[in-house]
């Protein structure tokens, strides 16, 4: 194996761990804030102080990303 096949084989991989860096995957909205990140949530609940339980802010199912 001469110098220049040892240097084709470092540049194949670091290629590949560079591109398995890349998610191409689609992206999916979330579907608890529709992709904004943040909610505002507010539904009835007796076992809450005040009988309502709330959510606002960021989004704790996508942690504020928008997307899952």
């Amino acid at each position: 194996m001469g110098p220049e096949t040892i240097l084709f084989f470092i540049v194949l991989v670091v290629i590949m761990i560079v591109v398995s860096r890349f998610n191409f995957a689609p992206k999916v909205k979330c579907t608890r804030c529709d992709g904004t990140g943040m909610v505002n949530e507010k539904w009835p609940d007796p076992s809450e102080p005040g009988g309502w339980h709330r959510v606002e802010g960021q989004c704790p199912k996508c942690k504020g990303k928008g997307k899952v």
